[in-house]
C-alpha cells in the first residue's frame, strides 16, 4: 500500500507541476500542444514498443489471445452503456458526445501505463496493453471521430501506438534484440511518460478557471459512475464468473479518470471544452482515493 500511495503522489506532484507553470505562463500554456505531440509520437510508443519487444513470444499469444475476446465485450457494453448513459446526464448535443466518449475511454494510457509498471512490473503492463488493443482503436478511430465530427474514421488506424505494438510483437516473437545504443534510448523515453503525461495533464487544466470547475453537479455524479460503478461492477462479474486472469485489466481500464483527449480533440475543431475540462479535473481529483483502493485491492488479489 505504501508503494500505491508513494506512486499515485509522485504523479500527481507533476500535475500541480505542471498547472503551476501553465498559469505563471498563460501565454506559453499552448505550448502543452507539443508535449501532446510528443507523448503520442514517441513516448507511448516507446513504452509500448519496449514492453512487448520483452515479453511478447508465441507462448505468451497462446496463453492470453482470449483476453481480447474479453476487451472486445467490455468495450462494446461501453459503447451501449456510454449512447444510452449520456442521454441522460444532457441534452446538449455535443455533450452528449462527450459523456459517450468518456463512459468508454479512460485515461488508461498516460496515466494507467506508468501506475500499473510502477506497481506491478513490466509484465503486467505487456497484459494490459495487450488487453486495451480494442480500446486502442477505438480511441484513435471512432472515438476520435465522435468528437471532432471527422468521416472514415478507420484512416486514422494507422498510427505511432498500434504501429508500436506490431513492431514490438515482431521484435517479441522473432527473438531479434535491438542494437544496445537504440535500446537504451527507447529505455529512456519510455521512463519519461510518467512526469511528461503528468505534467500535460496539469498544463492542460490550467487553461481553465477554477472558479468555473467546480459548480456543476454533473462531473461529481459521473465520477462516480466512471471511479466508482463502473470497476466495481466489472470487478463483480469477474469474480463471479471466476474471470481471475482478465479481472485486473478490466478493472485498470475502467477505474482510471476521464482523459485528455476530450480537451485535445474538440480543440481541433474549434468546439467548447468547458465540461471536458470540468470532467477532467474532478475525476482527476476524485481518482487519487479511488485508485488507492483499486489498486489495493488488486495487489491482495495477486
Amino acid at each position: 500500500m505504501e508503494l500505491i500511495i508513494q506512486q499515485l503522489f509522485i504523479l500527481y506532484l507533476f500535475v500541480v507541476a505542471g498547472w503551476l507553470i501553465g498559469k505563471k505562463n498563460r501565454e506559453k500554456a499552448s505550448h502543452s500542444e507539443i508535449l501532446s505531440v510528443l507523448l503520442v509520437n514517441l513516448l507511448l510508443p516507446c513504452k509500448v514498443f519496449r514492453s512487448f519487444a520483452a515479453n511478447f513470444t508465441v507462448a505468451y499469444f497462446k496463453e492470453r489471445y482470449t483476453y481480447l475476446f474479453s476487451s472486445l465485450i467490455l468495450l462494446a457494453v461501453l459503447i451501449v452503456a456510454g449512447y444510452f448513459g449520456a442521454r441522460l446526464m444532457t441534452k446538449h448535443p455535443y455533450e452528449r458526445k462527450i459523456f459517450r466518449y468518456s463512459l468508454v475511454v479512460t485515461n488508461y494510457a498516460y496515466l494507467g501505463y506508468v501506475l500499473i509498471e510502477s506497481v506491478f512490473g513490466e509484465a503486467m503492463l505487456t497484459d494490459f496493453v495487450f488487453f486495451a488493443i480494442p480500446f486502442i482503436v477505438y480511441t484513435y478511430t471512432f472515438g476520435y471521430a465522435l468528437l471532432t465530427g471527422g468521416k472514415k474514421p478507420w484512416k486514422r488506424l494507422l498510427n505511432p501506438i498500434t504501429v508500436a505494438i506490431v513492431l514490438g510483437m515482431v521484435f517479441g516473437l522473432s527473438g531479434v534484440s535491438l542494437p544496445r545504443v537504440l535500446a537504451e534510448a527507447i529505455s529512456m523515453a519510455s521512463s519519461c511518460v510518467g512526469p511528461v503525461s503528468m505534467l500535460l495533464t496539469g498544463l492542460t487544466l490550467s487553461a481553465f478557471a477554477l472558479k468555473d470547475m467546480f459548480f456543476d453537479p454533473k462531473p461529481y455524479l459521473f465520477s462516480a459512475l466512471r471511479l466508482l460503478l463502473i470497476p466495481a461492477t466489472a470487478f463483480l462479474i469477474c469474480r463471479l464468473l471466476r474471470l481471475d486472469s482478465v479481472l485486473p485489466m478490466m478493472v485498470m481500464i475502467t477505474c482510471m479518470p476521464c482523459g485528455l483527449n476530450t480537451i485535445v480533440f474538440p480543440r481541433l475543431v474549434g468546439e467548447d471544452c468547458g465540461l471536458s475540462a470540468r470532467l477532467t479535473l474532478i475525476s482527476h481529483l476524485f481518482a487519487l482515493p479511488t485508485l488507492m483502493f483499486w489498486l489495493w485491492m488488486l495487489q491482495g488479489l495477486s
